[in-house]
């Protein structure tokens, strides 16, 4: 803990230490500024994807107020889509982005004056006939300022430094406009809308609420999630998951969310064999802005938002900040007749409903209960005599009384999140700027399991010790085993509480061609955790055999078990668990041109980083840890054009190499050197042909290393006595384990002609072999394949030779269970055109997956899992997502179809020969600029209002029996069903 705690400070004391000397360099380097603008000075731009004339407006107001005149030649030419362009960059390098496909030019008129006008007749008709060199993708293109009248197009990224090899890799870019077209509550909720990402789980899937990705069904610690490029370590609330839990940030909070497919990337990581999401956060708010967001499902899950965010800029500082509020309100399983009810008998299975009842269940330890014919009788709802006696359970003697357990359990967590998000950027002086964000998040989420149990307790304890006392309410004289549900108790519930501080600065700068960064993060997350309304086992166990009836409790009524003061006794103490995840991290970078060839310029990236990662956890002397580990890094990365359009080489306008290289050295792991490679060919500017591949390689986290293995009671289905069982849990870590490695490989083709619809295609095959997968097996899947887990399963001797002894122990901890072998298809389609009757944007995203092999069990060959059912996620042939936005003026209108096939229904991975059946989800959303409906009424400028709704047909999940007493498949479907929202923004 010493030392956690001087490199801590350490941290901290670092990022002021950069401050401090980024401040000083600002005042001595200010003077020798030029405040003139002239034409080759450059500014910070951040223009998104716009129509071309608000890009034009934008050039203007980010260039400090740069007369720009504008002579439009028509309405199309004024609305299609340029951009987005962002970087250190002239007003000449903007303007030869914005003005790529049309049939404008520009002149300087003098320093301050710029006039956009029609190109003459002769260098229009040249444009026209020329092969796109002025073209840029749609929704995805950028300029590379060092590439001024080349014929390379670099995809736009939010990443500290460019990736080189994201021109050959796939990528999904998903910016502010789009996030407010799925208006989505939550970042989570947003994955449903990538069809890359191959199931969500939802909020009750974990006690905690988090939410992770899922790409490509690798598991959740597999994709690499960066906050504004830099690395997000994982969440304290479920360190179990060692991910970073997408419900930290709010959604209101992000300005770009970029998805990078493939696995590996040699600046930010070789561990993100799932891919790497790049949330970017909102750094520019121009208008100080309310937000309100209110709605809810049917019988709960409640939705309330409310967001303030503003900003401030001038022309060498800017600044912004956010504060957003969210709370949603449970829903329990009685609102859902799949949990309110378990008699699955009526979808033809099995009733899995439980005698752990109120009233309760009695059984015999041996034979049949005292003057009844059977081993097991109800608890009758009424008594024929004064006081309980065997005549009262003659009646219900062979028969049960049966809850349905769910329905007490929390479809949607309750919830709070408050956050608060800053950013800040200061130009120092002409080549160097300074950075900062901060993040801070609070949150709190509760669970509700439903009322304490109370499962197979002898009646009394110790009636097999003549001279101790027996429970007087006990009518058969001898020992019997009761099952009582404690519904006269509050519920039983889990409650995680977290706080997140993360803060990064950073120092950038150029000289000449060169970029240079230094930069250091910093972020602690602490969660406290405990059960609430549990049960005090010592004082209940004394309670059975208690000589004062006024203090013992009687499970043979249906009446109350006991008095309010001895039900409240029984209540155990609060026990809270500590959990810790921490970091801290330096890291450096150049980039820029390094060699001129014929085809163009060499670029390269090098650099290096430093970080501490820490995970601590007390939950007890048998259960607490303390560790960290240090990793150093260095990376680099060339792009080399072999051939370029100036070459004039038929059929090639440019082919381009990426190549790169990672080093990384665990203080625990050893050392690890991964390639990654790509190879860009466009045949013309409206083709582009990629491949690429790269190697991963991925430590065990420190909670899969170091936590000590506990030890907790749990009641599960035996398959092999067919049977409910309580036996005692084992999770936990497991210091023997492997890294996961991983291969990948992709190649694609974007087709993106100059048309008036703007289409865009794009197809990309992908393949990824993953080894040493680190995995808790899941219980259920255990037990189904029990001979290949003896060692870890646990059972009383068997009393007769066709059937095991009663379970009594399974060990969960975690274990390298084999590898995936996946591969398929990404397809993309897309368009968008301005039309008499408004803009229209269609879309449709298609991922079909070809194979998914994955070895579940140890000592079994890889199993197709594709279209099967499995309880660690379903991994589905192909997965849809259309949508269709209409904009016309201050009007709106959103629509999305999201699409999964039938696929085989299955229990612990073994085909049950039933379907679960195909569905098709629809969300519809309408929305209205009341600002633009009369321009001249001030008091509604600014004033915008959503309303919608998912789900909105509600649809009902499937009956599947891979859910268990579930009952539906939680990777594919959830419970909230039909929501309904509205959404008010109003701009000051």
């Amino acid at each position: 803990m010493t030392a956690l705690c001087r490199w801590r400070e350490a941290g901290v004391q670092l990022l002021f230490l950069l401050g401090a000397a980024a401040s000083l360099w600002s005042i001595l380097a200010y003077p020798a500024s030029a405040e003139n603008r002239t034409r080759s000075q450059q500014f910070e731009f951040d223009i998104p994807r716009s129509t071309r004339v608000m890009a034009l407006h934008e050039l203007s107001r980010q260039a400090g107020g740069l007369l720009l005149g504008y002579l439009s030649t028509s309405t199309a030419e004024e609305e299609a889509l340029v951009g987005p362009v962002k970087g250190r960059l002239s007003v000449e390098q903007v303007l030869s982005v914005v003005l790529r496909s049309s049939q404008l030019t520009f002149r300087w008129v003098e320093d301050s004056m710029v006039s956009v006008e029609p190109m003459p007749p002769s260098d229009a008709a040249a444009e026209l006939n020329s092969v796109g060199v002025l073209r840029t993708l749609p929704h995805s293109s950028d300029f590379d300022p060092a590439k001024v009248g080349m014929p390379e197009e670099v995809m736009v990224v939010g990443w500290p430094m460019k990736d080189l090899a994201l021109s050959g890799s796939p990528v999904v870019v998903m910016e502010r406009s789009d996030l407010e077209a799925i208006a989505a509550p939550t970042l989570p909720d947003l994955l449903r809308y990538i069809s890359q990402s191959a199931y969500s789980r939802p909020e009750s899937y974990r006690g905690s609420g988090a939410q992770y990705a899922e790409m490509r069904g690798l598991g959740p610690d597999t994709a690499l999630v960066l906050i504004n490029g830099r690395r997000a370590l994982p969440s304290a609330n479920s360190i179990a998951s060692s991910a970073f839990d997408l419900n930290t940030i709010p959604i209101t909070a992000v300005e770009r969310i970029e998805f990078l497919l493939d696995s590996a990337s040699a600046p930010y990581g070789t561990d993100a064999i799932g891919g790497v999401i790049n949330i970017i956060l909102r750094d520019r708010i121009a208008r100080p802005t309310v937000e309100l967001r209110y709605g809810g499902a049917q019988g709960g899950a409640k939705q309330e938002r409310v967001t303030l965010s503003g900003g401030w800029e001038r022309d060498r500082v800017r600044t912004a900040m956010m504060f957003d509020y969210y709370k949603m309100g449970g829903l329990l399983g009685e609102e859902r007749d799949l949990w309110r009810d378990q008699d699955f008998n009526r979808f033809g299975r099995r009733d899995l409903r439980t005698p752990i009842s109120s009233p309760g269940n009695v059984f015999a330890l041996a034979g049949n209960l005292p003057g009844l014919s059977q081993p097991f009788a109800a608890v009758p709802t009424s008594d024929a005599t004064p006081g309980i006696s065997i005549a009262d359970f003659q009646a219900t003697a062979g028969q049960l009384n049966l809850e349905s357990l769910l329905r007490y359990s929390s479809v949607v967590p309750e919830a709070t999140r408050a956050t608060v998000t800053a950013t800040g950027w200061a130009r120092l002086n002409d080549s160097m700027t300074l950075s900062s964000d901060v993040l801070y998040a609070k949150r709190e989420s509760t669970y509700h399991y439903g009322p304490p149990i109370l499962a197979g307790l002898v009646w009394p304890a110790v009636a097999f010790v003549p001279t101790l006392p027996t429970n007087p309410y006990n009518p058969f004289g001898v020992p019997v085993m009761v099952y009582r549900l404690l519904t006269e108790l509050p519920p039983q519930y889990q409650h995680v509480d977290s706080e997140l501080k993360r803060a990064v600065l950073a120092l950038r700068g150029n000289s000449g061609l060169w970029d240079w960064e230094v930069s250091a993060l910093y972020s602690d997350e602490r969660a406290n955790t405990w059960l609430g309304n549990t049960l005090d086992m010592t004082a209940t166990l004394a309670a059975l055999t208690n000589s004062d009836p006024a203090r013992v409790l009687n499970p043979f009524s249906a009446e109350s078990l006991g008095s309010d003061a001895l039900l409240d006794s029984l209540r155990a103490a609060r026990d809270e668990d500590h959990f810790t995840s921490g970091g801290r991290q330096l890291a450096a970078f150049v980039q820029g041109p390094v060699l001129a060839v014929p085809a163009g310029s060499v670029s390269a990236i090098a650099g290096g980083e430093w970080r501490n990662e820490n995970m601590q956890s007390l939950s007890g002397l048998n259960s607490s840890f303390d560790t960290d580990r240090n990793v150093s890094s260095a990376f680099t990365q060339l792009r080399v054009p072999l051939l370029g359009e100036r070459m004039k080489i038929p059929g090639v306008h440019e082919l381009a190499l990426t190549a790169g290289v990672r080093w990384d050295r665990y203080s625990d792991f050893g050392s690890s050197l991964r390639y990654q490679g790509a190879l860009l060919w466009r045949p013309t500017s409206a083709v582009h042909l990629r491949v690429s591949g790269s190697e991963s390689f991925r430590p065990p986290s420190l909670y899969d290393l170091h936590l000590p293995r506990i030890t907790s009671k749990a009641s599960v289905s035996d398959p092999a006595r067919g049977e409910l069982a309580t036996i005692d849990y084992i999770t936990g870590g497991n210091p023997e384990l492997a890294p996961a490695t991983a291969k990948s490989m992709s190649a694609g083709v974007l087709y993106s002609p100059a048309t008036a619809w703007n289409w865009q295609f794009s197809a990309d095959w992908w393949r990824i072999d993953m080894q040493d997968r680190q995995v808790s097996v899941p219980l259920q899947t255990m037990l189904g394949n029990e001979g290949f887990f003896a060692d870890r399963i646990v059972r009383d001797p068997a009393v007769t030779p066709d059937r095991p002894g009663t379970l009594r122990r399974v060990d969960t901890s975690r274990m390298n269970v084999g590898g995936v072998s996946a591969s398929g298809v990404d397809l993309v389609i897309k368009a968008d055109k301005q039309t008499d009757w408004g803009r229209i944007t269609p879309g449709l995203q298609l991922t079909w997956f070809d194979k998914y092999r994955a070895t579940d069990v140890p000592g079994q060959p890889m199993v197709e899992r594709v279209n099967v059912a499995s309880e660690l996620g379903s991994v589905l042939a192909w997965r849809a997502v259309g949508s269709l936005k209409w904009r016309r003026g201050p009007f709106g209108a959103v629509m999305f179809a999201r699409y999964t096939p039938s696929y085989e229904d299955a229990i612990a991975g073994v085909p049950t020969n039933r379907k679960i059946a195909a569905q098709t989800l629809w969300d519809v959303q309408a929305s209205l600029d009341l600002g633009m409906l009369d321009r001249d009424k001030s008091a509604l400028d600014g004033l915008k209002l959503w309303v919608g709704a998912v789900n909105v047909f509600d649809g009902e999940p499937s009956f599947a029996d891979v859910g268990d007493a579930g009952g539906f498949d939680t990777s594919q479907a959830e419970l909230r069903q039909r929501q309904f929202y509205i959404r008010l923004e109003q701009k000051f």
